[in-house]
């Protein structure tokens, strides 16, 4: 199912823990779509390039798992963890999210240290409405 040009509601769901993920209600479907048309869209469409989702909707036994605090927006379809290649892309996606009048909150997170020689480190963006 569409949510907006370029995201689905596939993609929003996704995640490797499959049997934690329960299917989400109308309600969820709904600001899913909002999330999609009002703030991913705008991001992709301004960025130019294909936005990655790390995380949209959680059940709460997902989020239980993956440690997310119990008042998470994603048990309502209201957030997104956006895939970062690294900082400095990053800071470009925190700064245009940051303009958008139905962003709520956004940060960047990086719970991993550096990988030794230069390789990087592990980036996303969280944003909610």
């Amino acid at each position: 199912m569409r949510l907006s040009k370029n995201f689905t509601l596939e993609e929003m769901v996704a995640t490797s823990h499959r049997r934690l993920q329960d299917a989400p209600s109308m309600e969820v479907i709904r600001n899913l779509q909002n999330l999609c048309i009002h703030v991913l869209q705008p991001l992709r469409d301004t960025v130019g390039a294909p936005v990655y989702i790390n995380s949209g909707y959680r059940s709460k036994r997902l989020n239980a798992k993956v440690g997310g605090v119990p008042n998470s927006r994603h048990l309502l379809g209201k957030a997104a963890d956006i895939h970062c290649d690294n900082m400095a892309y990053a800071k470009v996606v925190f700064d245009i999210l940051k303009q958008n009048k139905y962003v709520d909150h956004v940060l960047i997170e990086s719970p991993t240290p550096a990988l030794p020689k230069g390789g990087g480190r592990t980036v996303w963006v969280h944003v909610q409405m």
